[in-house]
């Protein structure tokens, strides 16, 4: 960080939209990714040339000689995640029918995990129409799912998947691999092991006492005991096939690899994690951290970014500084049932100290985790809201609100008593700033 130096042209996502961050010491702009000049031919190419995998077709045809009267189903992320659904689903469609996979033995499960199910304009949506029109697509959230129990792990998670995924002849993962707080980086198994799952599975692996064990932290694949549990899970069901990206600030394809999970999970974050985590010189007293969408939907998302700037082990910010979340929440805290019990946690705790003692003392039910690690963010730092049409809300849950950036900014002014040392980080959820 330079005080003597403002950094000219800083801005953050707030949405849809950017904000200008004026009189910045320091900006972080999103990683420099080149979208793939032909997004259809990138994926062509990742079906391919598959890592560690024989080819799909291959795989699809033993699994239904195998099972003849199952189906291969085709597990996505929910809106949640700026995936390129339709592009991915539509190559392996394409693929599995080239295989001799008819539609009618072809099925999309939305991992929805703890979050709220999806309508059928909305899945739609998700899946583009060329998909959509030809093949079915159903939820599978683990609240409201029928699940199969397919027993337990060695570290003691219980492993409940939704029936129709357990039961398939084959199933391939579908998601995008970025930065994540507890998994190191998403994609991989997690399409099914966490979007897939049952609510017992995803409140044993998401308990605070979990999450914060040793090894389990953002940007850590190997001796990270909650990927190698997902990884455990995952084994336990028909997953043998995958499709990840790497998306740009636009969510356009950069990058995509096919075939083992874990392994093309690995070498596109291998290959893109100096450009996700960032060394910056000294602290400063003010993050204004972007939040682009589709996390910016609500705050269980957006509160992400908040998360992956204090829970560091060199955190670039001050003790007792400001993380600026700029992000417009039109659907407030979320809608569901995980979304729900967060913001009721935060709302109903007298500081930020008891969630987290409750936590590591009793389950915190859907959503807890999250609850869990802000209010860890909170007994550190401050945290606000700005872009937010109506604010009000946020204060129940221990969270400023504010309608610009410059106000926030004279807030910490005021509290400090000089100038404040501010460092905007466009997306702070695949960008994540940590001391030099």
């Amino acid at each position: 960080m330079n005080e003597a130096g403002e950094a000219a042209g800083a801005w953050v996502f707030c949405g849809g939209r950017r904000l200008p961050v004026a009189g910045a010491d320091g900006f972080e702009p999103p990683a420099r990714l080149t979208p793939a000049e032909d997004p259809d031919w990138a994926v062509s190419c990742a079906l391919a040339e598959p890592v560690a995998s024989r080819p799909l077709g291959e795989l699809a045809r033993e699994a239904l000689s195998r099972a003849p009267g199952d189906e291969v189903v085709i597990a996505v992320p929910d809106a949640s995640r700026a995936c390129p659904t339709p592009l991915i689903a539509g190559h392996l469609l394409a693929g599995l029918n080239a295989a001799g996979v008819p539609d009618d033995r072809v099925a999309v499960a939305v991992g929805c995990g703890l979050h709220a199910t999806t309508s059928a304009a909305e899945r739609r949506a998700l899946l583009g129409g060329r998909v959509a029109d030809r093949v079915g697509a159903f939820d599978t959230q683990g609240i409201e799912g029928p699940l199969t129990d397919l027993g337990v792990t060695a570290h003691g998670a219980p492993v409940l998947v939704h029936e129709r995924v357990a039961a398939a002849a084959l199933v391939i993962g579908v998601g995008i691999v970025e930065p994540h707080l507890y998994a190191g980086f998403s994609g991989g198994v997690k399409a099914v092991a966490i979007g897939c799952a049952g609510e017992p599975t995803i409140a044993w692996t998401h308990r605070p006492a979990f999450i914060g064990a040793p090894g389990v932290e953002l940007g850590r694949l190997e001796g990270n005991p909650f990927q190698e549990t997902l990884g455990e899970i995952a084994a336990r069901t028909p997953l043998r096939y995958a499709v990840n990206a790497v998306v740009d600030e636009e969510g356009r394809p950069t990058a995509l690899l096919a075939g083992d999970p874990a392994r093309a999970q690995a070498s596109l974050a291998g290959a893109h994690r100096a450009a996700w985590l960032r060394p910056v010189d000294g602290t400063c007293d003010v993050v204004v951290a972007g939040v682009p969408v589709p996390k910016s939907d609500n705050l269980y998302q957006a509160s992400r970014a908040a998360t992956y700037i204090g829970l560091q082990s060199r955190p670039a910010l001050a003790d007792g500084g400001t993380i600026v979340l700029c992000a417009d929440l039109p659907r407030g805290a979320g809608d569901g049932p995980g979304e729900r019990n967060f913001a009721a946690l935060l709302a109903g705790a007298r500081a930020p100290a008891d969630v987290v003692a409750r936590g590591l003392r009793e389950p915190l039910g859907p959503g807890g985790q999250r609850a869990f690690v802000v209010a860890r963010v909170l007994q550190r730092y401050r945290v606000a809201v700005v872009g937010a049409r109506d604010g009000g809300w946020l204060e129940e849950l221990g969270i400023d609100a504010f309608a610009t950036v410059s106000d926030a900014r004279a807030a910490a002014e005021a509290r400090l008593g000089r100038r404040p040392r501010v460092l905007a980080v466009a997306d702070a959820l695949t960008t994540v700033v940590r001391q030099a």
